[in-house]
């Protein structure tokens, strides 16, 4: 089969993989099944848009946030329809008011609520921080000074949630994501085993990606003068999508080749991934097995035919 692309995201006692061709969800149910869902997404890839250099980190951008959130959801319905938890106030505000869409709403609010505290907390406040610094010859400075607050509330960010009992789980679904992609791009058979002896640090990783927006965005506000702090985060706000768009070529090719250069980028966010990702259980390592194979529409004979002809090819390599 042809090798494909392939990224993901760790959800709720879950993983999301998405190729080219196809995305999948596999998720860990309460009884122990993995409940695998896939569908057919070559059409989308097929948008010109979304391979131009530089424009399709922006489509990224904004899918990895709204279907990101959908996909979170998803996997977390299953556990509030199997606790049976009781419809609080909040829930029962929204269903009488949004009715059978209820739950769609809820997921567009809590992506507003969470994309408004980000601007607060990555752009504005940063901005608000170092506002006497922000003129003539001292703009330089001030916006490395406003970078390095971003950055170190990113990382202050990070830590904290990663000591909650839950995101520490996902955290764990994210290390089995990345394994499970390393032991696919080296061509080994998609086995617990092989899996497990990989390593979870990423360079094509979202945290990576992250990381390096906020890089690029301080180099290149650093060469503008600003005259307020509204201003400048609305600036700010309005040329997130080309720096993002120029953040994702950075890590396409950071991921590609391996040289100084792409290992001083991507070593501060290789160094982040060890906060966000964490060595998972062999039951993790098949939730991301199933995710991945079903990204790569494999169906089972795919799967032995594959196994087959690389343990021959290993055995030939033995041999030589």
């Amino acid at each position: 089969m042809e090798k494909l692309n392939v990224g993901g995201q760790a959800l709720i006692e879950g993983v999301m993989m998405k190729s080219e061709k196809y995305k999948a969800i596999a998720v860990r149910k309460k009884d122990g099944e993995i409940l695998v869902t896939s569908e057919d997404i070559s059409s989308k890839s097929k948008n010109k848009f979304k391979k131009m250099p530089f424009i399709r980190g922006i489509f990224i951008l904004f899918e990895s946030m709204i279907e990101g959130t959908k996909d979170i959801n998803y996997a977390a319905s299953f556990y509030e329809e199997e606790e049976e938890i009781n419809e609080g106030f909040f829930e029962k505000t929204m269903t009488s008011i949004f009715g059978k869409n209820a739950d769609k709403a809820a997921s567009a609010i809590s992506m507003i609520l969470a994309f408004s505290l980000a601007i607060g907390l990555f752009i504005v406040l940063p901005a608000f921080l170092v506002r006497g610094q922000q003129s003539g010859q001292h703009n330089i400075v001030a916006a490395l000074k406003e970078g390095l607050i971003k950055m170190s509330l990113f990382v202050l960010y990070i830590y904290a949630i990663s000591m909650i009992k839950d995101i520490k789980r996902v955290f764990q679904y994210h290390g089995a994501e990345h394994k499970s992609i390393f032991a696919y791009e080296k061509n080994l058979p998609l086995t617990v085993e092989n899996v497990k002896a990989m390593p979870r640090l990423h360079p094509r990783c979202g945290t990576n990606f992250i990381f390096v927006v906020l890089l690029v965005s301080t180099l290149a506000f650093s060469m503008i003068t600003f005259e307020s702090v509204l201003q400048r985060s609305i600036l700010k706000l309005i040329f997130l999508p080309v720096v993002a768009g120029f953040s994702y070529e950075i890590i396409r090719i950071a991921g590609k080749y391996q040289n100084r250069f792409t290992r001083f980028v991507i070593f501060p966010g290789l160094m982040l991934q060890k906060i966000t990702t964490k060595e998972p259980d062999n039951d993790q390592i098949e939730v991301a097995i199933a995710s991945l194979k079903a990204a790569l529409g494999y169906s089972s004979e795919d799967v032995d035919a594959q196994e087959k002809s690389l343990e021959q090819a290993e055995k030939l390599r033995g041999q030589a």
